[in-house]
């Protein structure tokens, strides 16, 4: 069973072991540098299969004024990874089907979150959108790794 759980930065460690699999790297950062953002406004989360940390995502609170497509106050979702010693399971999957519940109850205020998908990673894309995200059907081109679909999740 897959549950996901706020992590505290103290507590980061126990997702340094996530992999990424061949390829990844262009589309998300090393789980090390993800738990050494130093931004207040990033909030560590964790994707347990048990009480296995599977996998990661961070919550960005400050995310809408550095990203004009989304309105003001949304949050974005930043750095989802399962890791790749744990992919092809359906963690993923069981992970986006539990978001919206999970971030309704840890941001009760919030009603939207925004993410970014490389143009590339078609399996990304295909998964948020079967899981509630809706595609606005509009390009971000500030990416690392090229353009990216804009995708909001409503709750």
């Amino acid at each position: 069973m897959i549950t996901l759980a706020p992590l505290p930065r103290a507590d980061a460690g126990q997702v340094l072991h996530l992999t990424l699999g061949l390829g990844q790297d262009a589309f998300v950062g090393k789980i090390s540098d993800m738990v050494g953002d130093p931004n207040p406004l990033a909030d560590f989360h964790c994707i347990l299969h048990g009480d296995q940390a599977v996998g990661f995502f961070k919550i960005d609170r400050g995310y809408a004024p550095d990203h004009d497509f989304a309105e003001d106050g949304a949050f974005g979702l930043r750095g989802f990874l399962i890791g790749a010693q744990y992919q092809w399971r359906g963690y993923g999957a069981a992970a986006l089907r539990a978001l919206p519940g999970y971030l309704a109850a840890q941001y009760p205020a919030q009603t939207q979150f925004y993410l970014t998908v490389n143009c590339d990673n078609g399996v990304a894309h295909r998964s948020y959108l079967q899981n509630g995200w809706t595609d606005l059907g509009a390009l971000y081109h500030k990416g690392r790794s090229g353009p990216q679909h804009i995708l909001r999740l409503s709750l």
